[in-house]
């Protein structure tokens, strides 16, 4: 169907309005997915960061864990000796001749017992203040 001479204007009119609005409406719509496109990409940024963080913080808190299972075998370890040491200097106490000097010599080698343990001790505090890990290292934890 063609449209009458005198309606072409009218038609014309109206065809190009309908042209422009839906040009804006694309622009519009172009905008709104160029924004989300920048949104989307700064989220992901945000979530590579957040499981890098994330990644640190459970490497960290496994250094610690083990860090802490060693103390506590140091820590059991100094009071198995030290246990040991009174106990030996209780039963000296009891003791005369032959036995004081048993006594005595065991009570040495629980005293270097001690000091071993006391080095170990001294190490892990020593590997705990120079691992990148250690709590007063960890990022937003100083």
């Amino acid at each position: 169907m063609t449209p009458k001479p005198e309606a072409l204007q009218d038609t014309y009119q109206g065809c190009r309005a309908a042209l422009v609005s839906a040009n804006r409406s694309r622009g519009l719509l172009k905008a709104q997915s160029d924004k989300r496109g920048v949104v989307i990409a700064e989220l992901r940024r945000e979530l590579v960061e957040l499981e890098a963080d994330l990644a640190d913080e459970a490497l960290a808190k496994a250094r610690l864990h083990a860090l802490n299972a060693k103390l506590g075998t140091v820590i059991r370890e100094l009071e198995e000796t030290g246990d040991a040491m009174v106990g030996l200097i209780d039963e000296s106490e009891r003791q005369s001749g032959f036995w004081l000097v048993e006594m005595f010599r065991r009570l040495i080698e629980q005293a270097t017992r001690w000091r071993t343990v006391k080095a170990k001790a001294a190490a892990l505090a020593a590997e705990a203040t120079t691992d990148p890990s250690s709590p007063s290292s960890l990022p937003g934890e100083r």
